[in-house]
């Protein structure tokens, strides 16, 4: 994947409008006007990169509008995805706390609006706004947990098929149901859907026809139909699996990697 990166990026104003969601509704009327007063706007088109992995952090990005991709490359050149940040995701914020470079690659996968505080302002601002810092602390516990589960489900070895069920079946969550289907849109090509379960775009082409042969999903454009969540279940092996972040868990919370762990435990 090439990535197009500009370190000029252009500053716009928006219409200034606040996410609901995510950090900013986490913090109090008067953190959120200090917080208001300390960012930058910015837009990003498609395809731009906000920070690259390896990179001093200059600041943490706190996304009001679109999705970003955040992804890390192997030692073999392998973009993995470690999942879409939404409106009222903060980024930044590992690297920006550690004082360490950025681990992530950040991608703009729409038009994005992004508040920029930089580093050393942000800093400050946890140190005089407490319940901030308990935002902040927060996101990085989810972050933690979103890892976590990544990590479980890239080091357990499932076929693609099943790996791509369990990316569907966590979707399903925001489809529309209609008589027993869940219609979705689909937003991400075959190369994107691979990065976020670890294989080829080749492997989730062949298993997209498997899947469409079997009746178990159907995908014409953007347009996404999952025919019956049961059998979609029953093709990862469980009835019950209920999922996480971009596809993760297994119906049996975290048993493999604590297998895993209890096997390399001294």
């Amino acid at each position: 994947m090439q990535y197009h990166f500009d370190p000029h990026i252009q500053d716009e104003c928006y219409d200034g409008a606040v996410p609901d969601d995510g950090f900013y509704c986490e913090l109090s009327t008067v953190e959120l006007a200090l917080f208001e007063s300390l960012k930058i706007t910015k837009s990003f088109p498609k395809g731009r990169l906000l920070f690259v992995e390896g990179q001093p952090p200059a600041g943490v990005y706190v996304l009001s509008k679109g999705r970003v991709k955040l992804s890390t490359c192997t030692s073999d050149g392998k973009v993995i995805i470690l999942g879409i940040a939404g409106p009222g995701d903060a980024l930044g914020l590992t690297a920006i706390l550690s004082n360490d470079e950025y681990e992530t690659t950040a991608e703009a996968l729409d038009q994005c609006q992004v508040d920029f505080v930089p580093r050393d302002a942000f800093l400050n601002y946890l140190r005089e706004n407490k319940g901030a810092t308990l935002v902040a602390a927060k996101q990085l516990s989810q972050n933690y947990r979103a890892a976590h589960k990544m990590i479980c489900s890239l080091a357990y070895s499932e076929p693609v098929l099943v790996k791509l069920a369990k990316l569907f079946l966590n979707w399903s969550s925001n489809g529309h149901p209609d008589n027993g289907s869940v219609h979705l849109k689909n937003l991400f090509t075959h190369e994107q859907m691979a990065e976020m379960i670890g294989t080829t775009r080749e492997t989730v082409t062949r298993s997209l026809r498997e899947m469409r042969e079997r009746g178990l999903v159907t995908l014409k454009g953007s347009n996404l139909i999952i025919h019956s969540k049961d059998r979609l279940r029953l093709a990862t092996g469980t009835r019950n699996w209920s999922g996480n972040g971009t596809g993760n868990g297994d119906g049996n919370g975290n048993r493999h990697c604590d297998d895993a762990h209890r096997r390399t435990s001294f």
